[in-house]
């Protein structure tokens, strides 16, 4: 899991992680991720951390699994879109707070069944 700081920036402590990822060999791993983000305010870069990180994880020959509906969010532009869909789960506790938990169930439930689990 990963938030959108500022205008679609990477938090801090994930400065010196990245390049670490980027030596890790993640062929053949399953991977799923989420991002916490605030569509309101930051609109024209939701979850672009999130889409930031899958990205990496894809170039390190990860598979991504869990991706997540967009139409229940408003937003005008994101690095974790793809189509109709988010990279992974995304989590506004500003704008959408009383729809998180029943979005965590889902794709919790989601991910276990792509996994295999």
């Amino acid at each position: 899991g990963i938030p959108t700081w500022n205008t679609g920036e990477l938090q801090d402590d994930w400065d010196v992680f990245f390049p670490r990822l980027r030596e890790m060999d993640f062929n053949g791993k399953k991977v799923a991720v989420f991002g916490l983000g605030d569509q309101n305010g930051y609109g024209f870069n939701f979850l672009d951390a999130m889409g930031m990180l899958a990205d990496e994880l894809l170039m390190q020959g990860a598979d991504v699994y869990g991706m997540w509906p967009n139409k229940t969010y408003e937003f005008n532009e994101s690095k974790a879109k793809i189509e109709d869909h988010l990279m992974g789960l995304g989590i506004d506790e500003d704008g959408q707070q009383s729809m998180t938990p029943e979005r965590v169930a889902k794709w919790v439930s989601q991910v276990k069944e792509e996994f295999g689990l």
